[in-house]
């Protein structure tokens, strides 16, 4: 963590300008911790002074701490002002969506579950392709089965851990039903393209874990510290992700807004946030509630 100037040495003020609840959270103790934040109190912040904290403290390394985002525009904004507070270059924070981590783990040891670090991602409209396509070949009527419905039952599995076979052992439904003889033909396509689409990214992830507690244990000693942004708009899949990874230090904070969640549609479940300090039950809550807007 190289400087490049006396200003760097001395280091901005990490404090300076902060309220006390602010001021709080940025030099919280170890433990868990649930940061009720509202639109404008200052969470971005918060989050990024927290980072750097801990680095100028000595208390983790870049390289420890993962910070979760629920955009790719959101990392590189926090990204940018924890460089700015600390001069240095945060390339080692392990730093994006949730999305981003899971493509990050997979490609370093999906090796380890049969998965080629060289896969490609499938987008949205890359799935509805897919889909559309297996469709044809079962020769299903797109307007009796629309395959927006169909793509959002396979993502909903997905974002259960389902596999196809127990998807479609479960499925109670005539639509439940189709939708999982599709799922089954679309993912045998994914993986003979070496392809992933975006739910696969985090189950997968979730498999790994699960088949390979070796690579989990590695990840969970590695992530000293671990902070997602925007709690409340986080699926069951996400908050098992982050509860698997900070058993080993319990050092897992989350901010959040528990007047909203804007992804409720995408399987975002509100008592993520609520349930949190039930999830890890030593947890600090601190309310920011100054607005500054």
């Amino acid at each position: 963590m190289a400087t490049s100037s006396p200003a760097a040495e001395r280091g901005v003020d990490l404090l300076a300008g902060l309220n006390p609840p602010q001021r709080a959270a940025v030099t919280a103790d170890d433990g868990p911790l649930l940061i009720f934040a509202g639109a404008g109190s200052g969470k971005t912040r918060v989050l990024t002074h927290r980072i750097a904290w801990l680095i100028r403290q000595g208390r983790a390394e870049p390289g420890e701490i993962l910070a979760v985002t629920f955009t790719n525009k959101a990392a590189r904004e926090m990204r940018g002002r924890v460089e700015h507070l600390l001069n240095l270059t945060a390339g080692a924070i392990w730093m994006g969506t949730f999305h981003a981590i899971g493509v990050r783990i997979l490609r370093r040891d999906g090796s380890a579950d049969g998965i080629d670090r060289h896969f490609v991602i499938y987008d949205e409209a890359d799935r509805l392709s897919v889909v559309k396509r297996v469709m044809n070949e079962l020769r299903l009527d797109e307007k009796r089965y629309p395959p927006g419905g169909m793509v959002a039952l396979i993502s909903r599995a997905k974002d259960e851990v389902i596999s196809a076979e127990d998807q479609a052992r479960a499925a109670g439904t005539h639509n439940e039903e189709l939708a999982a003889q599709i799922r089954l033909r679309y993912d045998a396509f994914l993986e003979q393209n070496n392809a992933l689409d975006f739910d696969d990214l985090l189950m997968r992830a979730v498999w790994l874990f699960d088949r390979h507690p070796e690579v989990l244990e590695k990840y969970q000693k590695r992530f000293r510290y671990i902070m997602v942004d925007e709690y409340q708009d986080t699926n069951r899949l996400q908050a098992e992700i982050v509860r698997g990874l900070a058993v080993a230090h319990d050092n897992v904070m989350a901010v959040g807004d528990d007047s909203q969640s804007i992804y409720s549609f995408r399987g975002a479940t509100f008592r993520n946030i609520m349930e949190f300090p039930d999830v890890f039950p030593a947890t600090r809550i601190i309310k920011l509630e100054e607005n500054y807007r």
